[in-house]
């Protein structure tokens, strides 16, 4: 299992590397997709990181990930940049080898993350925020709540899985 700031840091450095924005609010969307497709491909018991995502207003949210860059822009909305992960533009597909190569990804596991941060990094940290909205793992854990409502409500690791398999058998079935 990796360090979810490791593993928070690397996709940053990979959406900035591929050219693609990052906010803070949109590195919660892009680590909590991670952490269920990587279940979905290696296993339900195989967690890229142990920690739960919380179902908070705009979506899940990993609070400790929230805390290490609240205070790195202006806003939960606004860009972060390479020094924001520790690096110059120069040398953030470095860093990410690097950080790779601490948490021993291997390939398999470097394609899969590379993926998803290709797939749901081209999109909004508002789509972002509307999908995972329309999903059942937050949705099923805001039941009860109004839009506004605080909640520290964990999102498990296993309706995260059985959500995800789920689409990904019905997408697969259908071809």
């Amino acid at each position: 299992m990796k360090d979810i700031q490791d593993v928070a840091c690397y996709l940053g450095l990979s959406l900035l590397s591929k050219g693609l924005s990052v906010s803070p609010l949109k590195l919660q969307k892009i680590l909590y997709y991670t952490q269920s497709w990587y279940m979905v491909f290696f296993g339900r018991e195989n967690t890229l990181f142990k920690e739960n995502p919380q179902a908070w207003i705009n979506g899940p949210v990993y609070p400790v990930i929230y805390r290490l860059y609240k205070d790195k822009t202006d806003g939960m909305c606004e860009h972060l940049h390479a020094k924001d992960f520790g690096c110059t533009d120069d040398t953030l597909a470095e860093e990410a080898g690097k950080l790779a190569k601490k948490m021993e990804l291997s390939e398999d596991e470097i394609q899969c993350i590379d993926s998803i941060v290709t797939l749901y990094g081209s999109k909004s940290q508002n789509q972002l925020i509307f999908m995972t909205h329309a999903e059942s793992p937050w949705a099923d854990q805001r039941k009860g709540l109004s839009p506004f409502d605080y909640s520290q409500s964990e999102i498990s690791h296993d309706a995260m899985y059985n959500y995800y398999k789920a689409r990904y058998d019905r997408n697969h079935a259908a071809q």
